[in-house]
């Protein structure tokens, strides 16, 4: 018989005393260990410590007593690691159930024991808890590490809303339901018409979830599909059924800026271990040695200069033309168009530039560029090594014939050997990091568009570097040398919509290992530069269609931007507000008293919204100004320029001059689908 909602309010209730109970037991069990462990310590001081002279017994009796010490630290760790855990599962300690044979199987993040060693919860990558997973009940198997298949008769699957230790919600279902927002539908007595949609969009989604592994997936779904939470569903299944191979350091999350990385750590599911990383597409300039000395712009400063430059450059270095070319280019340099730098030392050139191309084309032809660079770097270090050689011998017997140097003989070749490194330092660090290699002229070369060249050049000299150069000098420095990232074996891609063509290249090559899932909306592209769509080929491609985040009349307004964009499958609320100003502040002072849930403000301009924050920020201090990208996300009340809103959500969005937009719908479609429950759209009267 299935346990009420007063039945498993009471079970939480004894489980949460238990675990508080056992919590308390450990605490004091740890005093009693801290003050063992002081007082062996002082026992120790005090036998010791006026000892000057030990004989071999006091040695041996000090000695002795070591090991009995750490071994007490070492239980003192281990019962510190016990106390975290039990605080950490105590707010949430379960979040679903099974019946597995009449048997209750309740499952959380992490295995919980009685005194008994009777297991109360399952951590949810146990074999048994896979179950929970699985789209059906009923008669279902499982496989058990040492290999043996286990049958099991599931007679139910619930999960259960919990918050604070209280319960506040559950719900029985045939399948795992992941969304918190399509959790929330179910619970909703109010919107039970919507329980088969919401099955339906689940079992959507673990579609694409349960994709395999070695596949890469591409998913396209509007705001409030659930793409975000269908990542975070992915890197839990994945992470489970590959556990023996996969951890959480092996896979990336990649975002379109760092302030949505802050954000998304507090959206990760607690997985019971590490998150995954999170980074973005211009912070992989900074794991390669070559381009760490060059100062690129970000993608903020890229939108920003666009909005007011031509983009014709940017548009050729982004075009799928452009890719095809540079690959075809890269290809001969095996035959010309290689370029070098002369390497020098404190002395003076080490190796012409010359001479280096001249080395490189020594090779047959059928090494193929890496190999040939690789081993030109081999031999340059070796000169190097063996140039050191000689001048530390060489400054070792000008040291010794002078009288300005005094010390033994083996202090005056240390001291040559010191000097003589210093003067090769530069010049090894650049063999070791293929600067000899002159990746600059070999990408300017590459580049037929003659006014696109000419602006290249100038800004390379002043080390300006643009966020469009990022992309093409990533696979030419990938394509001529072996830096690659081996170890990333999945990588997620929020906002693919976001990334050219050379772009994503630059990606797949860069992860060398690792297949892709990569997410996104053609409808939610905010650059100001259009580009060519994406060619992802041998990817399998999945659609979303229904959104459920906002509420039916924010979506009704969405298909109004991009006609029949969104099926909305949410519940009523609030119509769009359109609102006509005379006094901007305190217009959205109004609305900010009549709110108190999350909030935004977004502005068409930084300068915009610094003014906003200015004149609000005595009488509403929770409101953050977001400026830049590194700034610290706090998520509740917040001022931003447009161009950071992507992937953010909040109750309340109020757009300021939405007109400003009206030319540009991709960007008005964004910033209206930020808000889940109330849209206002504020324009001067």
């Amino acid at each position: 018989m299935k346990k009420s909602f007063e039945q498993e309010v009471n079970h939480l209730e004894n489980m949460v005393n238990f675990i508080n109970n056992y919590f308390n037991k450990i605490t004091r069990h740890r005093a009693s260990q801290t003050a063992e462990i002081i007082e062996s310590r002082a026992e120790m001081v005090e036998s010791y410590s006026n000892v000057v002279d030990y004989e071999d017994g006091d040695i041996m009796d000090f000695m002795s007593e070591l090991p009995n010490i750490r071994i007490k630290e070492m239980q003192f760790t281990r019962t510190s690691e016990l106390l975290e855990f039990l605080q950490s599962i105590i707010n949430k300690p379960y979040f679903g159930k099974l019946i597995i044979d009449n048997e209750e199987v309740y499952i959380g993040n992490m295995t919980f024991r009685d005194d008994d060693h009777n297991i109360l919860i399952y951590d949810w990558r146990t074999p048994v808890a896979g179950l929970f997973y699985e789209n059906i009940i009923g008669q279902l198997s499982y496989k058990v590490p040492n290999g043996d298949t286990i049958e099991a008769n599931v007679s139910e699957r619930r999960q259960f809303i919990i918050e604070n230790s209280k319960l506040l919600n559950m719900f029985d279902s045939d399948m795992y339901i992941g969304d918190e927002v399509l959790q929330r539908l179910l619970t909703d007595t109010s919107q039970t018409k919507l329980k088969n949609i919401v099955t339906t969009i689940q079992a959507e989604q673990n579609v694409i979830i349960r994709q395999p592994l070695a596949q890469d997936t591409l998913v396209f779904g509007p705001p409030g599909s659930g793409k975000t939470s269908l990542a975070m569903q992915r890197i839990a299944y994945l992470l489970y059924h590959h556990r023996d191979s996969l951890s959480a350091d092996k896979i990336l999350l990649l975002n379109p800026n760092e302030v949505f990385n802050d954000y998304l750590s507090d959206v990760l599911p607690e997985l019971g271990e590490d998150n995954v990383e999170s980074s973005t597409f211009f912070t992989i300039k900074n794991k390669i040695p070559y381009l760490r000395s060059r100062k690129f712009e970000g993608l903020t400063e890229n939108m920003r200069r666009l909005e007011i430059e031509d983009h014709t450059s940017y548009k050729y270095k982004n075009s799928m033309f452009y890719l095809e070319h540079l690959e075809e280019y890269l290809f001969n340099l095996t035959h010309k168009n290689m370029y070098f730098r002369t390497l020098m030392s404190d002395e003076g050139a080490l190796i012409s530039r010359e001479q280096l191309k001249h080395d490189f084309y020594q090779y047959a032809n059928s090494v193929n560029i890496r190999a040939r660079i690789f081993d030109m770097r081999k031999k340059l270090i070796k000169m190097v090594n063996n140039r050191v050689k000689l001048k530390t011998q060489s400054l070792y017997n000008e040291m010794k014939e002078s009288d300005k140097y005094i010390g033994e003989d083996h202090e005056l070749k240390q001291e040559a050997h010191k000097k003589a490194v210093k003067m090769y330092k530069k010049v090894h660090r650049m063999i070791l990091h293929y600067r000899f290699v002159h990746i600059e002229n070999i990408y300017i070369n590459s580049l037929t568009h003659k006014n696109t060249r000419l602006e290249t050049i100038d800004s390379i000299k002043q080390n300006n570097y643009k966020y469009e150069d990022l992309g093409p000098m990533l696979l030419i420095i990938m394509y001529i040398t072996d830096v690659r990232d081996t170890h990333i074996r999945h990588v997620l891609v929020d906002e693919v919509q976001d990334y050219s063509n050379v772009q994503f290249k630059a990606l797949k090559t860069y992860f060398s290992r690792a297949t892709f899932t990569s997410l996104g909306d053609l409808n939610q592209r905010l650059h100001p530069a259009a580009i060519d769509p994406l060619n992802l080929k041998n990817q399998v491609q999945k659609y979303l269609v229904q959104s459920y985040r906002s509420t039916n009349q924010i979506n009704e307004y969405l298909n109004t931007i991009k006609p029949n964009s969104i099926e909305s499958v949410s519940v009523d609320g609030d119509e769009v507000q359109h609102i006509n100003y005379t006094d901007l502040i305190q217009s959205i002072e109004t609305i900010i008293t009549n709110n108190d849930n999350q909030i935004a403000i977004i502005t068409p301009s930084r300068e915009l919204s610094t003014e906003i924050y200015e004149q609000i920020k005595d009488k509403h201090p929770t409101f953050k100004h977001l400026q830049d990208e590194d700034t610290i996300y706090n998520r509740n009340h917040l001022i931003l320029p447009y161009y950071l809103a992507k992937g953010f959500e909040f109750n309340t969005v109020i757009v300021v001059d939405s007109d400003e937009y009206s030319d540009r719908q991709n960007v008005h479609y964004v910033l209206a689908s930020r808000a889940t429950r109330h849209l206002y759209l504020l324009n001067k009267q």
